[in-house]
């Protein structure tokens, strides 16, 4: 299911000469992804952003405010 985005995204990163270790994290995403970054000891988690209304972000909130939040380790956010 993810295989093409992941293929993609190892290519971009071979042509920019970045290490690229890609995991698909099943269950639902806040807990699950900090479960996943505290049990592999990982110390930098980035998370992409995705834009919501403000009226969406203030009821609902969003999943990146919840892992910059709750994540055990850096979190760097991509818009």
């Amino acid at each position: 299911m993810f295989d093409r985005v992941i293929a993609s995204a190892r290519t971009q990163a071979a042509n920019a000469g970045v290490a690229l270790d890609a995991h698909v994290v099943p269950g639902h995403p806040m807990p699950s992804i900090v479960e996943f970054v505290k049990k592999n000891g990982h110390d930098l988690l980035v998370v992409g952003f995705m834009g919501h209304t403000a009226l969406y972000n203030r009821l609902i909130g969003s999943t990146t405010d919840r892992l910059v939040e709750h994540a055990p380790c850096t979190v760097i956010v991509v818009k």
